[in-house]
């Protein structure tokens, strides 16, 4: 979230985040001048986010980011964080370069596909967890699907097919500390984390989560 809205800047403006979840960044985007609308694909969420942020519930509404329900052109900035992973990329991206308006933003969020921690969570800690469970006799639990990994020198490709243009990126969310040890010591994990927000470490780029890019519709 951080990254996002140093990226994004502050208002005036209108902004749509798309899969705001419980409307923590929107919030934050409220306080920074920004006037706010937001979409989840679930309900509880809508709900929650209905919540926090009263004065705005009328433009939080359900619905998917493959299909967003707004005009063309409608926003001056739009975000989507921890989403577009779990959705079809290249849709998702059209639809968010839509409802932007010409000179406007994208700020989105993508897995770090070469990241350490990844790689150890993705070919050997859900292995081994999925493995575990079967010789318990334990049922494994189902996440939705969604998009291929991207590294982030080739992401500038998906934002083009989508009519955007890249202007930055960030390295973020940290996790130096594998599983399950991160879950074992939550302190030492955050503290190393933090360490590494802020430097520019050529280790942060083995080590970041996520990348957040900011992309710019072209003027007229």
């Amino acid at each position: 979230m951080a990254g996002a809205l140093e990226l994004l800047g502050v208002g005036p403006g209108e902004a749509l985040d798309a899969g705001m979840g419980a409307g923590r960044l929107l919030a934050e985007l409220a306080q920074r001048g920004w006037v706010v609308s937001g979409i989840d694909a679930s309900a509880e969420m809508v709900a929650a986010a209905r919540s926090r942020l009263p004065d705005s519930a009328a433009r939080l509404v359900q619905g998917k980011i493959e299909s967003l329900p707004f005009p063309d052109a409608s926003f001056d900035a739009v975000v989507a964080t921890g989403v577009l992973e779990y959705s079809e990329l290249e849709r998702a991206l059209s639809e968010l370069a839509r409802v932007l308006r010409p000179g406007g933003l994208a700020v989105v969020s993508y897995p770090n596909p070469g990241a350490y921690y990844v790689v150890w969570q993705t070919r050997v800690w859900y292995r081994f967890v999925r493995a575990a469970k079967r010789v318990v006799r334990r049922p494994a639990r189902t996440f939705p699907g969604g998009s291929p990994p991207v590294r982030p020198d080739r992401f500038h490709e998906r934002f083009a097919a989508a009519g955007l243009r890249q202007e930055r990126m960030e390295y973020t969310a940290f996790l130096v500390v594998p599983s399950p040890l991160d879950e074992l010591f939550p302190r030492t994990t955050e503290r190393l984390g933090r360490l590494l927000e802020g430097s520019r470490s050529r280790l942060r780029q083995h080590v970041a989560g996520q990348v957040v890019y900011r992309a710019r519709k072209p003027g007229p």
